[in-house]
């Protein structure tokens, strides 16, 4: 189902089932429920990639959601910071192994809304992990409002 999630454009996170509830409701399910990034990016040991630019066209809080690790437990993860900058404006998301105790980021997912403005970034991510095994990461971002294009899938 991850694999399925990946390429779709969807969401597929892992959590305890005690924490079900509280995950499943900060999902994009019911407020910034449009897509507006998708990308599935595959990291190992520790690195920077740079990741297909985002083009944003209204200034309003986004949410972003990302799946940080591929499966449980949490066995390799250390941290990633999602940055996104152009000339006038930069900000940055970051999760790291103290953040995946908590509620809050329980499991492999971690969200948060962010204010952008109306233009385009350039996104890069830094990651961490300390064994060398692949992970597959979603990152997504989600608006209020639809954009007038579907997004592609990722491969």
């Amino acid at each position: 189902m991850y694999s399925v999630s990946s390429k779709t454009n969807g969401m597929g996170a892992f959590v305890d089932d005690y924490y079900f509830d509280p995950i499943v409701s900060r999902f994009p399910l019911f407020n910034n429920t449009y897509p507006v990034y998708a990308t599935t990016v595959q990291v190992s040991g520790s690195g920077t990639k740079n990741l297909p630019n985002l083009y944003l066209p209204n200034p309003y809080p986004y949410y972003i959601a990302i799946t940080y690790q591929d499966h449980v437990p949490i066995d390799s993860f250390q941290s990633i910071n999602l940055r996104w900058a152009n000339p006038n404006d930069s900000g940055n998301f970051e999760v790291n192994l103290n953040d995946v105790s908590s509620v809050y980021y329980s499991g492999t997912y971690a969200h948060d809304f962010f204010m952008f403005n109306a233009t385009n970034y350039n996104m890069t991510l830094d990651y961490n992990y300390s064994g060398m095994d692949v992970q597959n990461l979603q990152i997504r971002i989600y608006s209020k409002t639809p954009l007038n294009n579907w997004l592609p899938f990722s491969d």
